[in-house]
C-alpha cells in the first residue's frame, strides 16, 4: 500500500494537472476582471474622444461658418451702399465716367472712397475692395490706390473673373495670385468674391464689387482653434477648387473622394484611416472640411489597449508563478497526508483512523468539521451563559424599586389630601395629574405611541407646571391634523419642554414655548423651541458633544437618556437637534422615522 501512494505521486501527469487546475483557478480570476475592465475602459474611451471630437469639430466648423458669413455680409452692406443707394451710384458713375476732376468729383471720390476704406481697413482678413461700374474709360475704385485705370493696375484678373460671371450667381468665388511688384518672389495669395451691381439706365450696363479676402487669415485662427497637431483644415469653393488648407497636408485623391453634402447639414463619416467633418456653407456654397488621423484621435484607446495587454501577459506569468508555488506546496501538503496514511498502515496509535472513513480526504474533512461544531457550539454555550448573566443582572436592577408601590402610594396620598380638606384642591389635582403621568410611563408593554396620546401626558405635565408656576409661561401648539397619527416614542418629547421651563423660567418672568410638528415625507420633526436667555456656548459645545458621543452630561441627563433612546430605536438618523441663539433662546428638534 505505501509503495501504491509513493508511485501515484510521482507520477508527471499528476503533477501537471495540479499546476493547470491552480492555474485556470488563479487565473480565471484574475484576467476576467482584468479585460472586462480593460475592454470597458478601452470602448468608453473610444466613444467619448470620438464623440468630443465631433463635437469640437462641429464647433469649429459653424465658428468658421459664421465668419464667411460675416465676409458674405460685407458684401451685402457695400451692395447696399453702391447698387441701392441711387445718391452713391449716381456719385460713382460720374466719377468713374468725368475726365476733369473737379471739386465736386474730389468730394464724391473722398466720400466714395471711406465708404470702402471703412471695411477694407478695420477687418483683418480684406485685402482689398474694388468697385466697378460700366464705362468707357475702364476705370474703377480701389481701396488700396484710389480711383485707377484696369490697363495700368497691376491687378488686372479680377476683371476676366467678373465678365465671366452668370446671372444665375449672387456671389461668386474665385482663387487668385496678386503679384502688386515685379520684384516679389511670392505672390499674395486672395479669395475673391464678385457681386454685381444692377444695371440702373441705359448708360450704366452693370458692373461689379470685388473683395479680395486673405485665405492665410484662415490658416491663422486654424492654428489658435486646433488641438490636434495632426489634424488638417481644407476649404473649397463650390467648383471644389482649394481656398486654403492649414494643418498636416492632405493628398489630392483624397480630397477627390471626400463625399460633399448637398446642404448646410454637418456630415460626420470615417474615409480609410481619416476621421472627417464637412460642412457646406449658405450663399458661397464653400466647403469646410476638418480631416483627423484615426490614429491621432485614438492615441489613448492605444494606450489603453497595449497597457491591457502588457497587464494581462504580467499577470499570466504571475499566475503561472504562484500556480507553480502552490503545485510544490500540495505535493508536499500530499506528501504528508501520505505520510499520515503511513502511520496509519503501521497501526501507530497517534495516527490511527476513526471507524467508518473511507479515505484520507473524508477523515481530513470529518477532522475539520468536528473542530469547527465543537468550536460552534462552545460559542453557543458562551453566548448563551453572557445572554444568562445579563438577564440575571437586568432583573437585579429592575428589583430594586416596583414602580407600583409609588403609584399605588400616589393614591393613597391623594384621597388622604382629600379626606383633610374635604374638597378637589390644587394638591390634590397636582397628584392626581402625577398618577396619569405615572401610569402612562409604568406601561412597559409599548414603545411608540401616536403623538396625539404623547401629546395628551404632556398636558397633564404642563398643567402641574401651570398649578405650581400660576400662569407664568404659554405653550403654544402649531401640529398639523394629519402629523397626530404618527408614531413617536414615548416619553421622549416631555423632557425638551422640561428642561425648557426649568432653564428658561429662571431669568424670565414670563416664558413662551412652541411646540411644532411638521411631516416631511416618511419622518416626522417635532421642535421645541423657548425664548429664554439660551445656552452658553461652552455649554452648548458640551452638550452636542454629551449628544454626539452617547454619554451623559451633569444637568441634562433627560436629554442625553432620550438621545440614547432614540438612537437604539431609529438609528443615527435620529439623533438630537440643537438650535441656540444666546438671549432668544433654545429649539430642541427631535426626528421621528416612520
Amino acid at each position: 500500500m505505501n509503495s501504491d501512494y509513493k508511485k501515484h505521486i510521482r507520477i508527471p501527469s499528476l503533477k501537471r494537472k495540479f499546476f493547470i487546475r491552480n492555474l485556470f483557478s488563479m487565473l480565471l480570476p484574475c484576467l476576467i476582471p482584468l479585460l472586462l475592465l480593460g475592454s470597458m475602459a478601452i470602448f468608453i474611451s473610444v466613444w467619448y474622444i470620438r464623440l468630443d471630437a465631433e463635437r469640437r469639430h462641429e464647433t469649429m466648423l459653424n465658428q468658421y461658418n459664421e465668419l464667411i458669413q460675416i465676409m458674405a455680409a460685407e458684401v451685402d452692406s457695400l451692395s447696399l451702399s453702391f447698387d441701392r443707394d441711387a445718391k452713391i451710384s449716381m456719385r460713382l458713375d460720374s466719377l468713374l465716367s468725368t475726365d476733369t476732376q473737379s471739386y465736386e468729383n474730389l468730394e464724391a471720390l473722398f466720400y466714395l472712397k471711406n465708404i470702402i476704406d471703412v471695411p477694407a481697413y478695420s477687418k483683418p482678413y480684406i485685402h482689398s475692395i474694388y468697385i466697378y461700374s460700366e464705362n468707357d474709360k475702364q476705370r474703377f475704385l480701389s481701396s488700396r490706390e484710389g480711383l485707377v485705370r484696369l490697363d495700368n493696375f497691376y491687378d488686372q484678373a479680377w476683371f476676366a473673373g467678373y465678365k465671366a460671371l452668370t446671372g444665375s450667381v449672387e456671389i461668386a468665388t474665385e482663387v487668385r495670385d496678386i503679384r502688386q511688384y515685379a520684384f516679389e518672389k511670392q505672390p499674395t495669395r486672395v479669395v475673391s468674391l464678385y457681386k454685381r451691381l444692377s444695371p440702373r439706365s441705359a448708360v450704366r450696363q452693370g458692373g461689379v464689387i470685388v473683395v479680395n479676402m486673405i485665405p492665410s487669415y484662415f490658416e491663422k485662427t486654424y492654428e489658435a482653434l486646433n488641438e490636434m497637431p495632426q489634424s488638417s483644415f481644407v476649404i473649397t469653393d463650390a467648383r471644389d477648387q482649394l481656398i486654403m488648407q492649414s494643418g498636416r497636408a492632405v493628398s489630392e485623391e483624397l480630397l477627390a473622394a471626400i463625399p460633399l453634402p448637398e446642404d448646410e447639414r454637418i456630415l460626420q463619416l470615417d474615409k480609410d484611416s481619416f476621421h472627417l467633418t464637412v460642412k457646406k456653407t449658405p450663399r458661397l456654397g464653400w466647403n469646410l472640411i476638418s480631416i483627423v488621423p484615426r490614429s491621432a484621435m485614438y492615441k489613448l484607446p492605444v494606450t489603453l489597449i497595449v497597457a491591457t495587454c502588457i497587464l494581462a501577459v504580467a499577470s499570466l506569468l504571475l499566475c503561472a508563478a504562484l500556480a507553480w508555488l502552490l503545485t510544490r506546496k500540495n505535493y508536499r501538503q500530499l506528501g504528508s497526508i501520505i505520510q499520515i496514511l503511513e502511520s496509519a498502515d503501521s497501526m501507530a496509535p497517534a495516527h490511527q483512523m476513526p471507524g467508518g472513513v473511507r479515505d484520507i480526504y473524508e477523515f481530513i474533512m470529518m477532522n475539520i468539521v468536528e473542530t469547527f461544531v465543537e468550536q460552534n457550539y462552545l460559542q453557543v454555550q458562551l453566548s448563551e451563559r453572557l445572554y444568562k448573566m445579563q438577564a440575571f443582572e437586568f432583573k437585579a436592577l429592575q428589583s430594586q424599586i416596583n414602580p407600583h408601590f409609588l403609584y399605588n402610594t400616589l393614591n393613597s396620598i391623594y384621597w388622604k389630601t382629600f379626606q383633610l380638606t374635604k374638597s378637589d384642591n390644587v394638591g390634590c389635582q397636582m397628584i392626581a395629574l402625577l398618577s396619569d403621568i405615572l401610569q402612562y410611563a409604568l406601561d412597559s408593554s409599548v414603545k411608540s405611541v401616536p403623538l396625539k396620546e404623547e401629546i395628551a401626558h404632556i398636558r397633564s405635565y404642563l398643567d402641574i407646571q401651570q398649578l405650581r408656576y400660576k400662569d407664568r409661561f404659554e405653550v403654544i401648539w402649531d401640529i398639523p391634523e394629519e402629523a397626530y397619527a404618527c408614531q413617536v416614542l414615548k416619553l421622549s418629547i416631555q423632557p425638551s419642554i422640561e428642561n425648557s421651563i426649568q432653564y428658561g423660567m429662571e431669568s424670565r418672568p414670563f416664558l413662551r414655548l412652541k411646540v411644532k410638528a411638521r411631516l416631511e415625507g416618511q419622518l416626522l420633526k417635532v421642535t421645541i423651541i423657548d425664548d429664554g436667555p439660551g445656552i452658553e456656548p461652552q455649554r452648548l459645545f458640551q452638550l452636542r458633544s454629551a449628544l454626539q458621543e452617547e454619554t451623559e452630561l451633569p444637568g441634562h441627563v433627560g436629554l442625553t437618556n432620550t438621545n440614547k433612546r432614540l438612537l437604539l430605536q431609529y438609528g443615527s438618523a435620529a439623533r438630537i437637534r440643537l438650535l441656540n441663539k444666546p438671549g432668544r433662546g433654545v429649539a430642541v428638534t427631535l426626528q421621528y422615522p416612520q
